[in-house]
């Protein structure tokens, strides 16, 4: 398979047999794959088993080992159930040597029903004026700040650099790529080496989403991010995604890793 060149490409997946999808990575030296991008595309193959007007609610994934990014991953999906109101599919993401990822995703017809929002953006800088942070992926961010005391928080600006188009389960699959970027860092800011990466082995071991409310990843959206603390070896972010207008769309957490290096 050729390398993906932007997000809509990545996106991309190639039917090798019923529920079965294979995509690619991006060769950006890492030598692993960006979890964001393992995530999308579990979720893309999973959504492309299930037919409209069912869209994506929320999704839980684990971690099973680091992606090669120079080999293709082979998604298969399960029907788990197809519902009515709810349906639900289970993904396992494979490369030579075994799974990768296990993701299982919910999908939900729009219903109309009361929308009551209970928590507000918080009020920092907008993205204009902001520089970008240096990163390889499809991805722009912008930090507004990062701090870990007196508790670990952060506040980043983040959107596709691709123009994603008027579907919703590509914009909800675009949110999941930008979804892994600051989680990690917020969530091992409180142990006592946080912030200096090269002292920790670091890895992410289990991520959620649940999307809330309509939503574009191709236009800035803020990620209000809490660290919950450390123990075992395991740290803990949740993030609140909100839009330019204040609207809180989605809601993320991610537990990782962070052992201190012995040499």
């Amino acid at each position: 398979m050729n390398q993906p060149d932007n997000l809509l490409d990545l996106l991309r997946l190639e039917a090798v047999k019923p529920d079965a999808f294979l995509g690619s990575s991006p060769v950006l030296g890492w030598g692993r794959i960006y979890g964001g991008q393992v995530v999308a595309q579990a979720l893309r193959a999973a959504a492309m088993t299930v037919e409209a007007p069912h869209l994506p609610h929320s999704l839980h994934a684990y971690f099973v080992r680091a992606g090669n990014e120079h080999r293709p991953v082979l998604f298969e999906v399960e029907r788990v159930r197809d519902g009515r109101s709810f349906t639900t599919r289970q993904v396992v993401a494979y490369q030579e040597g075994g799974a990768i990822l296990n993701l299982i995703a919910s999908f939900q017809i729009a219903e109309i029903e009361d929308d009551i929002q209970s928590v507000q953006a918080p009020v920092v800088s907008g993205p204009d004026g902001l520089d970008d942070v240096l990163h390889d992926a499809f991805l722009q961010h912008r930090m507004v700040k990062r701090s870990r005391h007196p508790r670990a928080h952060g506040h980043s600006w983040l959107r596709t650099l691709q123009t994603i188009g008027d579907d919703p389960v590509l914009q909800a699959c675009a949110l999941a790529y930008l979804s892994d970027e600051d989680a990690l860092g917020v969530a091992l800011m409180p142990h006592p080496l946080g912030g200096e990466w090269d002292k920790l082995i670091t890895a992410s071991l289990d991520h959620a989403i649940w999307f809330h409310r309509p939503l574009r990843a191709d236009d800035w959206l803020l990620f209000d991010l809490d660290g919950h603390g450390v123990a075992n070896g395991r740290g803990l972010a949740i993030a609140r995604v909100f839009n330019q207008q204040g609207v809180h769309v989605a809601s993320i957490a991610q537990e990782a890793l962070g052992r201190r290096r012995t040499h």
